[in-house]
């Protein structure tokens, strides 16, 4: 009986022994589930935005004395200038001011921040973004400095007639100077930047990834066209780009925006589940909410409770607009 008992021991024993390579192959790498998931995207061709037309990109941050310039297509101008200070101690600042004009006549001015630097970056640009209107528009777009940050963007665009200028607040962009691009090759230009929302939210800011972002103006507004067919493309290309180095540590920052990409391309189920099987469960960045809406300060009227990761970016996804298809 002893010897029976020990045969059938040493024999489950081994068969424990046999599974273990198939039970280890079966545990899948985030690398390996994204690769397998997505291999198709490998070969996406890359999307060059098209910008041709004229622009103005200026500035070195440095100590150096910049040139006014200026640019023009048909009627309508733009000019860079400064406004030059000095402090108590002798340093120079130049302020950069954007003038725009039409036939002659100004019709809108915008002054930027110049970061306490004598040559402060800023792009200028006469583009077709709004065919609702009369003119092409202005971009302006100062650089406000610090770390990570960020542009300051804007648009000058006409009403339908050309009778009056307004200038629309794009916003503030992680990076330099943002300028539009045509992203699909239409002839209208829109400006292509990825969704801040994303970095920081659950992990560092080099451990975050984030969706592509496409913004237009649209009747003198500011439009999120992210999800437009037409982009489909940049998108493909953007997913290459984002799952060629999928990180090893630190997943749930990536994960996050993947997951936002993948609902971008209209593939928000499959990398749901992939999230479910890959997450970091152990990570808690970002995890913590409050029970009530936020109060006029920014505080919590109410108490702090944690949620798992799939919660978190369940929520968070909603709040940005993103919606996994039924």
């Amino acid at each position: 009986m002893v010897l029976r008992t020990g045969f059938r021991h040493l024999l489950i024993g081994l068969l424990g022994l046999s599974l273990l390579p198939s039970l280890a192959e079966a545990r899948e790498t985030l690398a390996e589930a994204v690769r397998k998931l997505d291999g198709k995207y490998l070969d996406a061709p890359d999307v060059v935005g098209i910008d041709d037309g004229p622009k103005i990109e200026a500035g070195s941050g440095e100590e150096s004395e910049p040139e006014p310039q200026e640019i023009a297509k048909g009627p309508v101008k733009a000019t860079l200038t400064y406004v030059e200070s000095t402090d108590d101690d002798g340093n120079v600042t130049r302020d950069p001011i954007v003038t725009v004009f039409v036939d002659e006549e100004e019709v809108a001015k915008i002054e930027g921040d110049g970061g306490f630097t004598e040559d402060p970056p800023v792009g200028v640009q006469i583009a077709e973004l709004d065919p609702s209107n009369a003119h092409p528009e202005v971009v302006v777009s100062f650089y406000t400095g610090g770390a990570h940050c960020c542009s300051d963007t804007s648009v000058i665009s006409s009403n339908e007639d050309g009778s009056a200028w307004t200038t629309i607040n794009v916003g503030e962009f992680d990076g330099g100077p943002l300028l539009a691009v045509d992203l699909d090759g239409d002839g209208r230009y829109e400006f292509e930047t990825r969704d801040n929302a994303f970095l920081y939210t659950f992990a560092c800011y080099a451990c975050s990834e984030a969706p592509l972002e496409v913004l237009a103006i649209e009747n003198g507004a500011v439009k999120t066209v992210s999800a437009d067919p037409r982009f489909r493309p940049a998108h493909a290309a953007w997913l290459k780009n984002m799952i060629a180095n999928v990180p090893e540590d630190d997943v749930n920052g990536f994960l996050a925006g993947y997951v936002g990409e993948k609902i971008l391309l209209g593939e928000g189920k499959p990398a749901w589940e992939l999230m479910l099987a890959h997450y970091d469960k152990k990570s808690d960045w970002g995890l913590e909410t409050c029970d009530q809406e936020l109060n006029e300060n920014g505080e919590c009227p109410g108490k702090e409770v944690k949620l798992t990761f799939p919660e978190a970016l369940e929520r968070m996804l909603k709040e940005s607009g993103y919606t996994i298809e039924p």
